[in-house]
């Protein structure tokens, strides 16, 4: 075959990709093959990483769980009651804390930036668990989705006033609304289709809605004088998610592990002869 007639085959088959529609499918396995990462938009390795958090879970505990899966090694500040103002007027001060708050985080790359959404895509570019580039819209819409699920909790639990039929209401009517929305669209385990929320694989989103679904258990299984709620039992495909996604060997290890913070809400009530007050 000459130059010509090898010239002339490239273009026929570059033609073919293009008409059939597969020309999204070659450049990805091509931008595989190329960083060695999948994902649309591959960012060098971040190396270690320091979180700017408070000595808790909170919106840093999707970071650790991609970070853990990715292998990514880590460490925290851990910020007190009392040491946090200080580290935050630093922080402003030097240009780290953008919005003045946490999460935050350092890499030994040189990347520093704020953001618990932002964070996650970035290492998830990092790590070959970005979404794919024709799946990003729908990335955004679950990450957005769990945002709006999770102020729900979060205003309740931070609330002064927070009590046990605050709580009850919340299990009883606002989880099982939103955990809704997400089980209609949840993938099908059992079916051996797709088994994470996006693609075939994990990706960033899949850490933010199973710190969601981790969080609803563990509020439902607060002690407050009331039955537990294992609230995900209404929910048969985020169950199945939720257990596939803890079995991940690395995840597993990081769950049982000693280090990991343990659940606690700020304003934790009690009930006394049937009526609520406040620990």
């Amino acid at each position: 075959m000459d130059a010509l007639q090898f010239g002339a085959v490239i273009v026929a088959a570059l033609c073919t990709i293009y008409f059939t529609g597969k020309t999204g499918v070659v450049m990805r396995k091509f931008q595989e093959l190329a960083t060695g990462k999948a994902g649309c938009a591959p960012v060098a390795d971040v190396g270690f990483v320091t979180i700017h958090y408070f000595a808790g879970r909170g919106r840093a505990e999707a970071i650790r769980f991609l970070l853990e899966q990715a292998g990514v090694p880590y460490n925290q500040t851990d910020f007190t009651r009392e040491t946090w103002p200080e580290a935050k007027r630093l922080g402003i001060e030097r240009g780290l804390y953008t919005y003045g708050q946490v999460p935050a985080i350092v890499t030994s790359s040189g990347v520093s930036m704020v953001q618990q959404q932002a964070i996650l895509h970035y290492i998830g570019r990092s790590t070959g668990m970005d979404c794919d580039c024709d799946n990003l819209h729908y990335c955004t819409v679950l990450a957005l989705g769990v945002e709006d699920a999770k102020s729900k909790l979060s205003k309740l639990i931070y609330d002064p006033a927070f009590s046990v039929e605050m709580r009850d209401t919340y299990l009883q009517e606002t989880a099982p609304l939103w955990l809704g929305y997400f089980e209609k669209i949840a993938p099908s385990i059992t079916a051996q289709q797709n088994q994470f929320f996006v693609t075939d694989r994990l990706t960033w989103v899949d850490f933010l809605i199973f710190d969601l679904l981790d969080v609803n258990m563990e509020f439902g299984m607060l002690d407050v004088g009331r039955p537990p709620v294992v609230i995900l039992d209404q929910f048969p495909k985020l169950q199945s998610y939720y257990n596939h996604i803890r079995a991940l060997p690395k995840i597993s290890a990081y769950m049982s592990s000693p280090g990991r913070a343990p659940y606690k809400i700020p304003y934790m009530p009690t009930t006394v002869n049937g009526s609520s007050k406040q620990m």
